[in-house]
């Protein structure tokens, strides 16, 4: 009992450590990129991530001092990983937004029907975590809105209670459909940033393949196939092509 008791104590100080450390990282990070000294401000916010932590703060942070290092290609990869954590944030969108009118290429997305964009943005607007707790907060309130109606004795409390438990079983439902819909999608069809300044798209997954298009460094594409040290991507117009893994970075 005591030698846990120590282990756990140990682990605590341990914790507690890591997080003065870093919060002091933090610090020097934001004072570096306060002081123009945008290399240090990146080493300190990546030192800060590879001792195991996120945040779309951190990452928002890391991605400034890239794009005021002129590092286009890195900062949009450590936006998109900030959005994703924070998707309602119009800062970060703002700073993706700018950062593509600095790259190359400026390709066209393919047009969608108005409601299949309104979906795709509304499950966007949330994270996973967010829809499933949004599933369960109605979940909980139809489960209640049924007890009322059983118990109720009173007319207008009833359809009341009726009204409230058809809303929550809706919302219920589409969060659900969202969380999952939100789950899959980057797991089915992964984006990447273009790392590499000049990337030439090939027809098939080897050097000798017919090239196809040349894409630049900050594009983000969507990765649909895999093949070896081979990747198919997706550009934003549906055009698809076999790249090199190694010139791309997962977002």
């Amino acid at each position: 009992m005591k030698r846990l008791f120590a282990i756990i104590i140990l682990l605590s100080i341990s914790f507690l450590t890591f997080a003065s450390v870093d919060d002091s990282l933090m610090q020097q990070g934001n004072a570096a990129y306060q002081n123009g000294d945008y290399d240090l401000a990146i080493d300190c916010y990546q030192e800060i991530i590879d001792h195991g932590n996120e945040g779309a703060i951190l990452y928002y942070n890391l991605g400034n001092a890239y794009f005021k290092a002129k590092q286009t290609a890195e900062a949009l990869l450590w936006y998109e990983r900030a959005l994703r954590l924070d998707p309602s944030n119009e800062d970060i969108k703002h700073n993706i937004t700018y950062a593509n009118l600095q790259i190359t290429d400026k390709i066209e997305v393919l047009p969608e029907l108005f409601i299949v964009r309104w979906w795709n943005a509304l499950s966007k607007s949330m994270t996973v975590t967010g829809w499933a707790v949004m599933a369960v907060v109605f979940g909980a309130l139809f489960a209640l809105s049924i007890a009322l109606i059983l118990v109720s004795r009173r007319r207008w409390l009833s359809v009341t209670a009726v009204a409230l438990a058809f809303i929550s079983l809706l919302i219920a439902i589409f969060s659900l459909i969202f969380a999952s819909k939100e789950a899959k999608r980057y797991v089915n069809q992964p984006e990447a940033i273009v790392m590499q300044s000049v990337v030439n798209a090939k027809g098939t997954p080897n050097e000798s393949g017919t090239s196809l298009f040349v894409i630049h460094e900050g594009l983000k594409v969507a990765v649909t196939d895999r093949v070896g040290t081979w990747v198919e991507i997706k550009l934003p117009n549906g055009e698809k092509g076999w790249v090199e893994a190694s010139s791309l970075e997962v977002i």
